[in-house]
């Protein structure tokens, strides 16, 4: 992507799930101003990232980073990803609420213009709450509730 791409703030967690039942726990979501990230930290070098980012943003969901950090890191999520698109690529993004009392799952999908949508469960309403700060700073109109 071009030059003016900025890191907007990403979330991995162990809050987030895939596969039959949620049985694959942990993932990431990363967002720039061009680009959002998919990680499996168990896959492609994913694990590694976790560790860079930690040491990047400092606990912050949404941090400022410097030109360098900013280009250092985006290089690393090209590097680890389990998918990208391109925000001209996205037709929207559906989050639902995990149920009350920790009963029932939600879900962030990735709808792409073409293709297979991305699906991750969220454990926790923490998940949602983050996740919904992320896409909203993405991209407002393309989150759906």
């Amino acid at each position: 992507m071009n030059g003016e791409e900025t890191f907007i703030g990403g979330f991995m967690s162990g809050l987030l799930s895939r596969g039959f039942l949620g049985t694959r726990v942990g993932y990431g979501f990363y967002f720039t101003t061009a680009r959002i990230f998919g990680v499996d930290p168990g896959a492609q070098g994913g694990s590694e990232l976790t560790g860079t980012i930690a040491g990047y943003i400092d606990g912050q969901l949404m941090p400022s980073l410097s030109a360098d950090e900013n280009t250092k890191l985006i290089g690393e999520l090209e590097r680890v990803k389990d998918f990208e698109l391109a925000k001209d690529q996205v037709k929207r993004i559906e989050l639902k609420k995990p149920g009350s009392y920790g009963i029932g799952f939600g879900r962030i999908t990735v709808v792409p213009d073409t293709g297979r949508s991305i699906s991750i469960q969220l454990r926790h309403r923490v998940a949602y709450d983050r996740l919904m700060q992320l896409t909203k700073a993405f991209s407002p109109e393309l989150v759906a509730t």
